[in-house]
């Protein structure tokens, strides 16, 4: 449930940096700001959340960045694990990037960039634009998790080549 004294925090996630726009529940902009995306990073940027929630008396903080392959999966399980934020009924959410860009369409006058992107991030989480709070299994396994995945992407690939050899093999020798 969203109250009206709610911190919204709009995260463009990148290799390198996060971008991030605090928005409050007016919808007037905070800060707008960027840390690098390492633990360093992740700790400053929940200082100045907090910084933020303890200056305008907030009681509850969303969280909002777009599902970037694994460059923010780390930072989700830190805030996660965080405890500086747990007093202020903290909600993570991973947002499609299409759902992003949808509504980053309906602010036709807006140019395409990572600070507007964190911007456009966190007024949807203030309009109520998300559905539920992002699920998150134990990050001990999410290593297992994507080699997991990165071996059954090898191994997909490599049937489809050996079909593709025996297919090449078959035309040019199909006369024996």
């Amino acid at each position: 449930m969203i109250t009206i004294n709610t911190l919204y925090v709009g995260i463009d996630v990148s290799s390198k940096s996060n971008v991030v726009y605090l928005m409050l529940p007016n919808g007037d902009k905070h800060s707008n700001f960027s840390v690098a995306n390492s633990h360093e990073g992740s700790t400053q940027l929940v200082k100045r959340i907090l910084s933020a929630l303890t200056s305008h008396s907030l009681d509850t903080v969303l969280i909002g960045l777009e599902a970037t392959s694994v460059y923010g999966d780390n930072l989700v399980y830190f805030l996660r694990e965080d405890a500086t934020l747990a007093p202020f009924n903290r909600k993570i959410h991973v947002i499609n990037p299409k759902q992003v860009k949808k509504f980053h369409d309906a602010y036709n006058d807006l140019p395409k960039n990572d600070y507007v992107d964190s911007f456009v991030i966190a007024d949807c989480l203030r309009f109520g634009r998300i559905n539920k709070e992002v699920y998150l299994g134990d990050y001990r396994y999410k290593a297992l998790q994507n080699l997991t995945r990165a071996r059954f992407f090898a191994v997909q690939n490599l049937v489809k080549e050996k079909q593709r050899f025996m297919n090449v093999l078959f035309k040019k020798y199909s006369t024996m």
